[in-house]
């Protein structure tokens, strides 16, 4: 881990003074001295102090700019130097409330035991392991730190089962309060174990250059074993990004490589989300090789899971828009489409599976409303004219849609967000991730999805938004061909519905009040012009090309 001496110097005088609370703890309790229980309450302020002095300095540490490489791992540094403080703090804490409840107990003998000691001991073993796992560049100390809390778990929990047995034996009251109280210590001593967890995995997240718990480290080294001459020693990773499914996603290089060079993609999140993702993954390689990553490994662990696949170059869409040049995102989206019209073509069944629009928006209004209270409007009626609810909407947009021919299914992404979709220049290629919700389903779906990722994302700088405005032309212009190509008359009314489905459950991820209502006006807009066409005008219908600006 990085020294950094403002911080390391102050944190090395916040364990000391943790090392004397609990060791003047533990010596009230072998020798029976309760006097000694307010000497190490007694550290508790010197503890306050240097947890404040420690957070000031990383504040200040923070102000020094280098370049962004170095800003971005200073940070990292800076931020486990103060997990590491805040857990440190918490176990003092800990140690505080476990001697105001000794100081009450009445007799130190219910709490001198085997597994109470034991437990201390491994305490007192991992603060003393701290300073040298901090100097050392190994990951070793910071993963045996980590794996003593299971050690304190488990003297904890032996001891608290005695205790249970002999609270089920029926005792005199004034036992039964006496053991409740030890059972109370016995959970504090569990907490502190939790804590120097903590403090091991902020270790090791300075060392790594991510933050990471150590579950997710062993299920990272397991997966690890199939790239050759990558060591736990070696191992480096880094954040890929933003992900709103719950997922960790990082990038695996050596330590000897540059942070360009990425290895893998690793991975980890609920087990049943991962196997789908995993199955997808490996159904692609069969209805389309080559537009998926390889799967290097899968590992599960209890309702987690972890996947490492290969890293695939490219650009996400997200960054091509933000790009200086637009003429990279002219070009990945030409050949996004040639890309689309292949996979479609190849994968066409002949079968119909209608996306269900409305059904998608009904199943996620609660969610919206949970973001965006005030959309919850149940009618309002000014005059004479009655607004009626969202919900009213779909209900009668759900029967407009029954009516809609939908054409054979085709194999889609079914999360064709501008950060699942990869344009490689150079090798003029396309690539998908994040693909666990691939499915047969109406290609109008991942269409309406792509336009308004596009439309969702909150840059408002006037050169970026226009760019999004010729994405989601371009989009709308493709949809149409393929349509045309295909015979599909009804493109233009799905689309819509599609688009309005996305433009509304989409504010889920918008905070931004302005952009937010505009999606959600858009969104509602297309609903009420679609409800209000008649039969001879259905056909004609146009979706406003208005819709795609602000």
């Amino acid at each position: 881990m990085r020294i950094l001496p403002p911080l390391y110097e102050t944190l090395r005088f916040l364990l000391l003074d943790l090392q004397k609370q609990l060791q003047l703890l533990s010596d009230a309790l072998e020798n029976q001295e309760p006097g000694l229980l307010d000497k190490s309450l007694g550290r508790v302020d010197y503890i306050d102090n240097a947890h404040l002095t420690l957070l000031e300095r990383a504040g200040r540490q923070y102000g020094r700019r280098t370049n962004e490489h170095s800003d971005a791992q200073q940070r990292i540094v800076i931020q486990s130097y103060e997990h590491i403080a805040h857990s440190l703090k918490a176990l003092s804490g800990q140690l505080q409330q476990m001697a105001h409840q000794l100081k009450h107990i009445g007799s130190l003998k219910l709490i001198r035991k085997k597994n109470v000691f034991s437990a201390l001991q491994d305490l007192n073993k991992g603060l003393s392991l701290i300073t040298a796992a901090i100097e050392s560049d190994s990951l070793t100390l910071a993963v045996d730190i980590c794996r003593l809390q299971l050690r304190i778990d488990k003297a904890c929990s032996a001891q608290l089962d005695k205790y249970k047995k002999r609270l089920r034996q029926g005792i005199s009251p004034p036992q039964s309060d006496a053991l409740l109280q030890a059972c109370f210590i016995l959970k504090d001593i569990d907490l502190m174990g939790d804590a120097l967890l903590r403090v091991g995995e902020g270790i090791m997240s300075a060392n790594l250059g991510q933050f990471i718990q150590i579950d997710r480290f062993r299920a990272l080294e397991e997966s690890l074993s199939v790239l050759d001459g990558i060591r736990r020693q070696d191992l480096n990773i880094h954040s890929m990004g933003e992900t709103k499914s719950g997922c960790t996603i990082s990038g695996v290089s050596a330590s000897s490589e540059s942070e360009d060079r990425i290895l893998a993609i690793f991975k980890q999140g609920k087990k049943t989300k991962l196997q789908e993702e995993k199955a997808r993954i490996e159904k692609w390689h069969q209805k389309y090789p080559g537009i998926a990553p390889e799967v290097y490994a899968y590992q599960k662990q209890g309702d987690k899971a972890a996947l490492l696949y290969e890293y695939l170059t490219g650009q996400t869409f997200n960054k091509l828009l933000l790009a200086k040049q637009s003429k990279p995102l002219k070009k990945g989206l030409d050949a996004l489409f040639a890309t689309l019209n292949k996979i479609w073509e190849q994968t066409a069944i002949d079968e119909v599976h209608p996306a269900h629009f409305m059904k998608q928006l009904q199943r996620r209004l609660p969610q919206v409303y949970e973001v965006h209270p005030d959309f919850q409007l149940k009618g309002l009626k000014i005059g004479n004219v009655k607004q009626v609810s969202l919900e009213t909407l779909v209900e009668e947009a759900q029967k407009f849609e029954k009516r809609l021919q939908v054409p054979k299914a085709v194999y889609i992404h079914g999360d064709f967000n501008t950060d699942n979709i990869l344009y490689d220049p150079l090798e003029e290629q396309i690539s998908f991730i994040d693909l666990h919700r691939s499915e047969y389903l109406d290609y109008v779906q991942d269409l309406s999805v792509l336009m308004v990722s596009f439309y969702r994302i909150a840059n408002f700088d006037p050169t970026v938004r226009k760019r999004i405005v010729q994405a989601m032309q371009a989009s709308y212009a493709f949809a149409t061909e393929y349509a045309a190509k295909i015979d599909d008359r009804d493109v233009e009314l799905r689309l819509a519905l599609g688009l309005a489905r996305s433009l509304i459950t989409s504010t889920r991820f918008v905070l931004d009040k302005e952009h937010a209502k505009s999606m959600h006006f858009k969104g509602r807009l297309l609903i009420e012009q679609l409800l209000q066409l008649s039969d001879d005008e259905l056909h004609h219908y146009k979706i406003p090309k208005e819709l795609f600006h602000d």
